[in-house]
Protein backbone atom coordinates (compact mmCIF):
# COMPACT_ATOMS: atom_id res chain seq x y z
CA UNK A 1 0.00 0.00 0.00
CA UNK A 2 1.55 3.27 -1.09
CA UNK A 3 -0.47 5.53 1.16
CA UNK A 4 -0.62 5.57 4.91
CA UNK A 5 -3.58 4.11 6.73
CA UNK A 6 -4.74 7.60 7.63
CA UNK A 7 -4.73 8.66 3.96
CA UNK A 8 -6.56 5.54 2.83
CA UNK A 9 -9.19 5.69 5.54
CA UNK A 10 -9.64 9.45 5.69
CA UNK A 11 -8.99 12.02 8.41
CA UNK A 12 -11.30 10.30 10.89
CA UNK A 13 -9.71 6.91 10.28
CA UNK A 14 -6.59 5.07 11.39
CA UNK A 15 -3.13 6.51 11.83
CA UNK A 16 -0.48 4.27 10.25
CA UNK A 17 1.45 3.89 13.49
CA UNK A 18 -0.71 5.70 16.00
CA UNK A 19 -4.02 5.52 17.80
CA UNK A 20 -7.42 5.78 16.23
CA UNK A 21 -9.40 8.97 16.42
CA UNK A 22 -11.58 8.62 19.55
CA UNK A 23 -15.11 7.50 18.83
CA UNK A 24 -17.92 8.40 21.23
CA UNK A 25 -19.06 5.49 23.40
CA UNK A 26 -22.57 6.24 22.18
CA UNK A 27 -21.60 4.95 18.72
CA UNK A 28 -20.29 1.42 19.37
CA UNK A 29 -20.53 0.34 15.72
CA UNK A 30 -18.28 3.21 14.65
CA UNK A 31 -15.90 2.38 17.51
CA UNK A 32 -15.49 -1.28 16.57
CA UNK A 33 -15.18 -0.32 12.92
CA UNK A 34 -12.19 1.87 13.78
CA UNK A 35 -10.71 -0.90 15.92
CA UNK A 36 -10.76 -3.32 12.97
CA UNK A 37 -9.44 -0.67 10.59
CA UNK A 38 -6.54 -0.12 12.97
CA UNK A 39 -5.80 -3.85 13.04
CA UNK A 40 -5.57 -4.19 9.24
CA UNK A 41 -3.75 -0.88 8.58
CA UNK A 42 -0.01 -0.52 8.02
CA UNK A 43 1.64 -0.68 11.42
CA UNK A 44 -1.30 -2.54 12.90
CA UNK A 45 -1.52 -6.27 13.61
CA UNK A 46 0.80 -8.37 11.44
CA UNK A 47 -1.64 -11.30 11.30
CA UNK A 48 -4.56 -9.09 10.29
CA UNK A 49 -2.39 -7.34 7.74
CA UNK A 50 -1.71 -10.48 5.70
CA UNK A 51 -5.25 -11.82 5.62
CA UNK A 52 -7.34 -11.84 2.42
CA UNK A 53 -10.99 -12.36 1.64
CA UNK A 54 -10.17 -15.95 0.70
CA UNK A 55 -8.13 -16.69 3.82
CA UNK A 56 -11.00 -15.48 6.02
CA UNK A 57 -13.61 -17.83 4.51
CA UNK A 58 -13.00 -20.66 7.03
CA UNK A 59 -13.41 -18.21 9.91
CA UNK A 60 -16.69 -16.87 8.52
CA UNK A 61 -18.02 -20.42 8.24
CA UNK A 62 -16.83 -21.31 11.74
CA UNK A 63 -18.22 -18.20 13.38
CA UNK A 64 -21.57 -18.62 11.62
CA UNK A 65 -21.71 -22.23 12.81
CA UNK A 66 -21.07 -21.09 16.38
CA UNK A 67 -24.04 -18.71 16.21
CA UNK A 68 -26.23 -21.58 15.02
CA UNK A 69 -24.90 -23.78 17.81
CA UNK A 70 -25.59 -21.13 20.47
CA UNK A 71 -29.15 -20.65 19.24
CA UNK A 72 -29.94 -24.34 18.92
CA UNK A 73 -28.48 -25.11 22.36
CA UNK A 74 -30.56 -22.24 23.76
CA UNK A 75 -27.52 -20.69 25.41
CA UNK A 76 -27.97 -17.50 27.46
CA UNK A 77 -28.59 -14.29 25.55
CA UNK A 78 -25.12 -12.99 26.37
CA UNK A 79 -23.58 -16.06 24.69
CA UNK A 80 -25.65 -15.49 21.55
CA UNK A 81 -24.73 -11.80 21.60
CA UNK A 82 -21.04 -12.68 21.75
CA UNK A 83 -21.29 -15.13 18.87
CA UNK A 84 -23.16 -12.58 16.76
CA UNK A 85 -20.38 -10.13 17.55
CA UNK A 86 -17.86 -12.58 16.09
CA UNK A 87 -19.88 -12.72 12.86
CA UNK A 88 -20.04 -8.92 12.78
CA UNK A 89 -16.25 -8.91 13.19
CA UNK A 90 -15.95 -10.95 10.00
CA UNK A 91 -18.07 -8.43 8.07
CA UNK A 92 -16.02 -5.55 9.47
CA UNK A 93 -12.80 -7.41 8.62
CA UNK A 94 -13.78 -7.93 4.97
CA UNK A 95 -14.95 -4.33 4.71
CA UNK A 96 -11.70 -2.99 6.18
CA UNK A 97 -9.59 -5.08 3.80
CA UNK A 98 -11.60 -3.84 0.82
CA UNK A 99 -11.30 -0.25 1.99
CA UNK A 100 -7.56 -0.52 2.68
CA UNK A 101 -6.81 -2.15 -0.67
CA UNK A 102 -8.95 0.19 -2.74
CA UNK A 103 -11.43 -2.43 -3.93
CA UNK A 104 -14.15 0.16 -4.39
CA UNK A 105 -16.29 -0.43 -1.34
CA UNK A 106 -16.25 -0.08 2.44
CA UNK A 107 -18.63 -0.69 5.34
CA UNK A 108 -20.74 2.34 4.41
CA UNK A 109 -21.15 1.01 0.86
CA UNK A 110 -22.08 -2.43 2.17
CA UNK A 111 -24.66 -0.96 4.54
CA UNK A 112 -26.04 1.42 1.90
CA UNK A 113 -26.43 -1.37 -0.65
CA UNK A 114 -28.11 -3.60 1.91
CA UNK A 115 -30.53 -0.86 2.95
CA UNK A 116 -31.49 -0.16 -0.66
CA UNK A 117 -32.03 -3.86 -1.31
CA UNK A 118 -34.20 -4.33 1.80
CA UNK A 119 -36.41 -1.40 0.88
CA UNK A 120 -36.68 -2.48 -2.76
CA UNK A 121 -37.50 -6.08 -1.79
CA UNK A 122 -40.25 -5.03 0.63
CA UNK A 123 -42.64 -2.73 -1.29
CA UNK A 124 -45.45 -4.11 0.89
CA UNK A 125 -43.76 -2.34 3.83
CA UNK A 126 -42.06 0.68 2.26
CA UNK A 127 -44.26 1.09 -0.83
CA UNK A 128 -47.89 0.86 -1.79
CA UNK A 129 -48.32 -2.90 -2.27
CA UNK A 130 -50.19 -3.42 0.98
CA UNK A 131 -50.23 -6.59 3.03
CA UNK A 132 -48.92 -9.77 1.39
CA UNK A 133 -49.09 -13.29 2.76
CA UNK A 134 -45.96 -15.40 3.11
CA UNK A 135 -46.91 -17.37 -0.03
CA UNK A 136 -47.45 -14.16 -2.00
CA UNK A 137 -44.14 -12.81 -0.73
CA UNK A 138 -42.18 -15.76 -2.13
CA UNK A 139 -43.49 -15.03 -5.62
CA UNK A 140 -43.03 -11.29 -5.13
CA UNK A 141 -39.39 -11.67 -4.16
CA UNK A 142 -38.64 -13.74 -7.24
CA UNK A 143 -40.21 -11.04 -9.45
CA UNK A 144 -38.26 -8.32 -7.65
CA UNK A 145 -34.99 -10.23 -8.14
CA UNK A 146 -35.74 -10.45 -11.86
CA UNK A 147 -36.47 -6.74 -12.01
CA UNK A 148 -33.27 -5.89 -10.13
CA UNK A 149 -31.21 -8.02 -12.53
CA UNK A 150 -32.97 -6.59 -15.58
CA UNK A 151 -34.33 -10.02 -16.46
CA UNK A 152 -37.59 -10.90 -18.17
CA UNK A 153 -40.39 -11.81 -15.77
CA UNK A 154 -40.51 -15.56 -15.24
CA UNK A 155 -37.04 -16.05 -16.69
CA UNK A 156 -35.32 -17.03 -13.44
CA UNK A 157 -34.89 -20.74 -12.89
CA UNK A 158 -36.44 -22.25 -9.77
CA UNK A 159 -33.00 -23.17 -8.44
CA UNK A 160 -31.17 -20.05 -9.55
CA UNK A 161 -29.06 -18.37 -6.91
CA UNK A 162 -28.59 -21.40 -4.64
CA UNK A 163 -24.86 -21.38 -3.75
CA UNK A 164 -23.04 -24.49 -4.90
CA UNK A 165 -20.81 -24.23 -1.84
CA UNK A 166 -23.62 -24.56 0.68
CA UNK A 167 -23.33 -27.50 3.10
CA UNK A 168 -24.83 -30.45 1.24
CA UNK A 169 -27.76 -31.10 3.55
CA UNK A 170 -28.66 -27.40 3.72
CA UNK A 171 -28.47 -27.20 -0.07
CA UNK A 172 -30.71 -30.27 -0.38
CA UNK A 173 -33.30 -28.62 1.87
CA UNK A 174 -33.09 -25.41 -0.18
CA UNK A 175 -33.52 -27.26 -3.47
CA UNK A 176 -36.55 -29.17 -2.15
CA UNK A 177 -38.17 -25.96 -0.86
CA UNK A 178 -37.56 -24.13 -4.16
CA UNK A 179 -38.96 -27.03 -6.19
CA UNK A 180 -42.04 -27.20 -3.97
CA UNK A 181 -42.53 -23.45 -4.29
CA UNK A 182 -42.30 -23.73 -8.08
CA UNK A 183 -44.87 -26.54 -8.12
CA UNK A 184 -42.25 -28.90 -9.57
CA UNK A 185 -42.12 -31.32 -6.65
CA UNK A 186 -44.68 -33.47 -4.89
CA UNK A 187 -43.03 -34.54 -1.62
CA UNK A 188 -45.37 -37.51 -1.25
CA UNK A 189 -44.44 -38.83 -4.68
CA UNK A 190 -40.73 -38.53 -3.89
CA UNK A 191 -41.03 -40.68 -0.74
CA UNK A 192 -40.88 -44.40 -1.53
CA UNK A 193 -42.71 -46.81 0.74
CA UNK A 194 -40.84 -47.56 3.93
CA UNK A 195 -39.22 -44.15 4.28
CA UNK A 196 -39.81 -42.07 7.37
CA UNK A 197 -43.19 -40.36 7.57
CA UNK A 198 -42.37 -37.55 9.97
CA UNK A 199 -45.57 -35.69 9.14
CA UNK A 200 -47.44 -38.40 11.05
CA UNK A 201 -45.52 -37.60 14.24
CA UNK A 202 -47.51 -35.90 16.97
CA UNK A 203 -45.47 -32.70 17.05
CA UNK A 204 -42.48 -30.95 15.55
CA UNK A 205 -40.05 -32.17 18.20
CA UNK A 206 -41.01 -35.80 17.55
CA UNK A 207 -40.73 -35.28 13.80
CA UNK A 208 -37.29 -33.73 14.20
CA UNK A 209 -36.10 -36.59 16.41
CA UNK A 210 -37.49 -39.20 14.03
CA UNK A 211 -35.86 -37.62 11.01
CA UNK A 212 -32.58 -37.14 12.85
CA UNK A 213 -32.48 -40.81 13.77
CA UNK A 214 -33.29 -41.76 10.18
CA UNK A 215 -30.44 -39.62 8.90
CA UNK A 216 -28.02 -41.21 11.36
CA UNK A 217 -29.19 -44.65 10.22
CA UNK A 218 -28.38 -43.68 6.64
CA UNK A 219 -24.92 -42.42 7.61
CA UNK A 220 -24.23 -45.66 9.48
CA UNK A 221 -25.39 -47.63 6.43
CA UNK A 222 -23.19 -45.53 4.15
CA UNK A 223 -20.22 -46.17 6.41
CA UNK A 224 -20.84 -49.93 6.30
CA UNK A 225 -21.03 -49.84 2.50
CA UNK A 226 -17.97 -47.63 2.10
CA UNK A 227 -20.06 -44.84 0.55
CA UNK A 228 -19.44 -41.13 1.11
CA UNK A 229 -22.87 -39.93 2.32
CA UNK A 230 -22.14 -36.31 1.43
CA UNK A 231 -21.30 -37.24 -2.17
CA UNK A 232 -24.32 -39.55 -2.34
CA UNK A 233 -26.62 -36.73 -1.25
CA UNK A 234 -25.07 -34.24 -3.69
CA UNK A 235 -25.71 -36.64 -6.55
CA UNK A 236 -29.23 -37.41 -5.34
CA UNK A 237 -30.05 -33.69 -5.25
CA UNK A 238 -28.76 -33.31 -8.81
CA UNK A 239 -30.94 -36.23 -9.94
CA UNK A 240 -33.97 -34.77 -8.17
CA UNK A 241 -33.47 -31.39 -9.82
CA UNK A 242 -33.06 -33.04 -13.25
CA UNK A 243 -36.30 -35.01 -12.79
CA UNK A 244 -38.29 -32.05 -11.48
CA UNK A 245 -36.93 -29.52 -13.97
CA UNK A 246 -35.86 -31.52 -17.03
CA UNK A 247 -35.64 -28.43 -19.22
CA UNK A 248 -33.21 -26.50 -17.00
Amino acid sequence: MSESGAEVFGTDGVEAAGATVPIPASDPVAAVRETVRRLVADGGCAWHGVQTHASLVPFLIEESAEVVDAIERELPADEVRGELGDVLYQVLFHAALAERDGEGYDLDAIASGLNEKLIARHPHVFGDRGYLSVEELHAEWERLKEDAAGERRGSRGALEGIPAGMPTLARAAKVVERLKRAGALDPAAERPNGRVRAEEAVNGAEAEAELGDALIDLVVRANALGVDPDRALRRAVDRLAARALPGE
